[in-house]
């Protein structure tokens, strides 16, 4: 529903501009709260994951240690249309509100826990309040700003996203190894809190109008019964086979309730996630571009620090300094595709124009090797960011304007839903074809680094065990000695720079083909785009006089 300000003063809506003005400081203030619960929610996704070990460490159950992911992100992602429903009813901060102290408080939780089954329970709760944060600030931004003001701020608001996927590993790797492991629960609640105070001293009042008021339950039970079977299978999918039970046929599984689901959807009076709203050109290929348009940026953020680290002997710190090229060509993106957008009404040019770069990037970072220069990677790394990294979000913004003002929590949660289930599909996929490139290549190139025919048989079988013992960090030479057997030392040891060499080779050689992925798929969403007609966003003067009662909420918070 559309949002609007409970204040005597404020002037009714335009059919295009925003619902509501802010002054500059107030407008800076929101955004930066919003900032902060995007954060929040992004980087508790990739933050748990250097720490783990010592998880492990300290909690055992390393039976059930992968469903701190997992169980974080199923409930996140399956929470997230029912959120953006919700939150059209009731309204956006009562909803945003509930979110960030459920998320908070299974935090806590979270640092509490003693055993490893407490802290998967309590990240699955976690993840119920994370599932709340991203769709309602994105719909926040569409309440709030008018559609040039949007196109500004949702892609920024994206790179907060990104920023956490990129930076995560980092933060929890330093908390982890100097206040420990609960840290990584236990840095959420001053942030948190924070952000809380600041949108409730300074957000607008904003109450719900319109008549909706029905809940789609059967639509909720549908759609989990979907998602979560889909997202297991394609977790499971790197590690199996598509013949398993728990890969192919957990995702059959997914596929026939989401049939299900789409057949209830259409005979839902007011469903949580709007199947007919695939007949807006739009909004139907806008879903379809993002789902697509996110394989680059994850294939990027996952695969290029395994690449510093494991082949270039980069630290974890030193590999997250290398991506700051990724980093700052999405910021630089996200503002460049942001202005443009907005003062020229005009995005999908642009947007074409800006994929391709991307995609002429990750062309380029597909002929990785041990050898390349960083400088070079740098420049790869840059043109992939900017190209790639600020089409979800200014998609956002684009769907924002052509649907009705009371769907936007509904379309924005959509939204939100296809960028993390596209995420989930595009790593599960590029996981498989990362093992089974890397596989293929090991014996050639350890050949071609005149390792004998045998000798490099018996090590890309993964010296008569797994393939992740030949891809551990650190001194890989003393590794693969340490775990050969006394008689087999002395054979091995004279070639262990050239199996080393070979290793690496075939390492760089398996990230540069899931960068494939990511050209097919971002290539794909060129075509497909390029046949959408272009609506042009409503192009307006930026006002910044804003209500009294607005700014002395944000007088008071300086």
């Amino acid at each position: 529903m559309a949002l609007q300000v409970e204040a005597a003063q404020t002037a009714q809506p335009l059919p295009t501009p925003a619902p509501v003005t802010l002054d500059k400081r107030t407008r800076r203030a929101v955004l930066g709260s919003l900032a902060l619960v995007m954060l929040l929610a992004s980087l508790d996704a990739t933050v748990v994951g250097t720490a783990l070990p010592r998880i492990v460490s300290d909690l055992r159950g390393n039976d059930i240690y992968a469903w701190v992911f997992t169980i974080y992100l199923l409930t996140m992602t399956v929470s997230m249309p029912m959120y953006a429903a919700i939150s059209d009813r009731v309204g956006r901060t009562p909803v945003l509100f509930f979110g960030v102290a459920l998320f908070l408080a299974a935090s806590a939780l979270c640092g509490l826990s003693t055993e490893m089954w407490q802290l998967v329970l309590f990240r699955g709760i976690q993840g119920l309040g994370a599932g709340a944060l991203a769709p309602v600030v994105v719909a926040i931004v569409g309440d709030l700003f008018s559609p040039a003001d949007r196109a500004r701020y949702q892609p920024l608001l994206g790179s907060v996203f990104l920023f956490a996927f990129l930076v995560g590993p980092t933060v929890g790797g330093v908390l982890t190894d100097t206040v420990g492991w609960q840290w990584v629960f236990y840095i959420n609640l001053p942030l948190g809190l924070f952000a809380l105070f600041v949108i409730w001293r300074v957000m607008p009042r904003l109450k719900p109008v319109g008549t909706r008021h029905r809940f789609d339950v059967l639509g909720v039970m549908l759609f989990a019964l979907a998602v979560v079977p889909l997202l297991i299978g394609l977790r499971n999918l790197p590690t199996g086979e598509w013949t398993d039970p728990m890969v192919g046929g957990l995702m059959l599984l997914g596929a026939v309730f989401a049939v299900l689901f789409v057949v209830a959807e259409l005979r839902a009076p007011e469903p949580i996630v709007p199947v007919r709203m695939f007949r807006n050109p739009t909004f139907a290929v806008g879903s379809i571009v993002i789902l697509l348009a996110v394989a680059g940026l994850f294939v990027s953020i996952v695969y290029m620090p395994r690449y510093f680290q494991f082949v270039r002997g980069a630290s974890a710190t030193e590999s997250g300094w290398q991506l700051m090229a990724l980093l700052v060509g999405m910021v630089v993106g996200a503002i460049t595709g942001g202005q443009i957008a907005a003062r020229t009404g005009h995005w999908k040019v642009l947007l074409l124009v800006m994929m391709g770069l991307g995609v002429a990037g990750m062309v380029l970072l597909t002929g990785l090797t041990p050898d390349v220069e960083p400088a070079f990677v740098w420049v790869w790394m840059f043109m992939a960011g900017f190209g790639v990294g600020p089409v979800t979000s200014l998609l956002t913004a684009v769907i924002q304007t052509s649907v009705a003002a009371e769907m936007i929590g509904t379309v924005s949660g959509t939204v939100t839903f296809f960028r993390q289930f596209g995420a989930s599909l595009w790593l599960a996929i590029s996981g498989t074809v990362f093992t089974t490139v890397f596989n293929d290549q090991l014996p050639g190139r350890l050949a071609d680094r005149g390792v004998p025919d045998a000798l490099a048989g018996w090590f890309a079988s993964g010296m008569g065990g797994s393939e992740d013992e030949l891809t551990t960090l650190g001194d890989l030479g003393a590794s693969i000695l340490a775990a050969l057997p006394s008689e087999l030392r002395a054979v091995v040891e004279p070639l262990i720079g050239s199996i080393v060499a070979g290793i690496h080779d075939a390492f760089s050689a398996a990230i540069g083909s899931t960068f494939w992925i990511g050209v097919v798929a971002v290539a794909a969403a060129i075509v497909v785009l390029a046949f959408l007609r272009e609506i042009p966003l409503p192009r307006e003067e930026r006002t910044e006089a804003a209500p009294r009662a607005a700014e002395q909420r944000a007088a008071g918070l300086a």
